[in-house]
């Protein structure tokens, strides 16, 4: 009898014991049900953030150990301008214990995006470094190192990182590397360090033949020394390495010369880059201009007629073929010229502007005043 109660007893308490688990585990896997999460997934590439901020909510009130929600609730506060409320509840996340590596990693990368929304670009060149320091093939946090470098114009850790994104690239090529080192070169300059700047400019070239700001300055530190002939040097050196690139030391080029004495050279320069680029508009312009002041208006009108042809869009060679004609008074030819300009659409010549934040200059940039990209200024 005594053996029969026991084992009823041992029984209950089996079934308590079985019930007990039961229901706890459905409470668990009630909390883990992954149906608002997938919600909250879609509402973010829907781009319907405001749902998707209240369907992570509801996942972290029922499941307090979803790291992912809770790091996508801190990126939608900081896309609407909450960096800072989105870097508590990203900082909150780094007191937990038995994270794992890849949540470490997400935790650190979206704390990174923080600093960078908040300006901290310390803060953000420190995380950046510890997310390339665990994973040396990091891409987005070389990438994200690199802005933060430009923003703070630190170019000889710029340079370091655009060698890690070249290698990550599998580029074997280093001009890319030239424009950073270039820049190193120009806080030299701005200090009139002006021979040790000419170092790294001469190292941007070795980098890349075609580092066209590196030419201009190593003119101008010429310039600044009083050594009109090394910087012509230099310049005729970049007409004919890139003819197309010329614009930007013609006018120089054509100054030093006429202070030389050696005037007459210019006509040569701009041959030799028309024989290279035949749609030179700016060797054109000053070989016509070359022209005009020798007195000779009919070579400067046949290659501005040239350039009017060539470049229909601007201004400049027809204003510059109207003050032949007014020098020479063809009355007819510039009656007719003034008619031809009232058919042409309004312009700006040479209006640059940067291809990521649009900021527009008229005279070509190597770093964008406005948003420190670098190398972003196209026509």
């Amino acid at each position: 009898m005594d053996t029969i109660i026991i084992i009823f007893l041992l029984a209950v308490v089996a079934l308590i014991f079985i019930y007990v688990y039961y229901d706890r585990y459905k409470r668990e896997k009630k909390g883990k049900d992954p149906t608002r999460y997938i919600e909250g997934l879609q509402a973010l590439l829907n781009g319907q953030e405001e749902l998707a901020f209240s369907r992570f909510r509801d996942v972290i009130a029922e499941d307090s150990e979803n790291i992912d929600a809770y790091i996508r609730i801190g990126n939608i506060l900081r896309k609407y301008g909450k960096a800072d409320k989105a870097l508590q509840v990203h900082k909150d996340l780094t007191l937990r214990h038995g994270l794992s590596g890849n949540d470490k990693k997400m935790i650190l990368q979206a704390m990174a995006e923080d600093f960078i929304g908040l300006k901290d670009t310390e803060s953000a060149g420190s995380a950046l470094r510890e997310l390339l320091a665990g994973d040396g093939h990091n891409r987005w946090a070389a990438e994200k190192l690199l802005d933060v470098y430009s923003q703070i114009e630190d170019w000889e850790r710029a340079y370091e990182v655009k060698e890690i994104l070249l290698r990550l690239n599998g580029s074997k090529s280093k001009t890319g590397l030239a424009i950073y080192k270039y820049l190193q070169g120009v806080k030299l300059f701005d200090d009139r360090e002006f021979h040790k700047s000419r170092l790294l400019f001469k190292e941007a070239i070795n980098l890349d033949s075609t580092c066209t700001p590196a030419y201009v300055y190593i003119g101008d530190s010429y310039l600044a020394e009083n050594r009109l002939d090394d910087a012509a040097a230099i310049w005729r050196r970049m007409t004919k390495t890139i003819p197309n690139e010329s614009h930007h030391v013609l006018g120089r080029l054509k100054k030093v010369l006429f202070d030389l004495g050696y005037f007459g050279e210019i006509e040569t320069v701009c041959n030799e880059i028309l024989l290279a680029s035949p749609k030179n508009i700016d060797a054109r312009l000053t070989l016509a201009d070359y022209f005009f002041k020798k007195g000779e208006y009919g070579e400067a009108a046949e290659h501005l007629g040239i350039a009017i042809d060539e470049h229909p869009d601007s201004f400049l060679p027809v204003l510059e073929l109207a003050k032949v004609y007014l020098v020479t008074g063809e009355k007819k030819k510039l009656s007719e010229l003034l008619h031809k300009l009232e058919g042409q659409r309004d312009a700006i010549e040479n209006q640059y502007h940067c291809s990521r934040c649009g900021h527009k200059v008229k005279t070509k940039k190597w770093l964008c005043p406005s948003c420190k990209a670098v190398d972003s200024f196209v026509m």
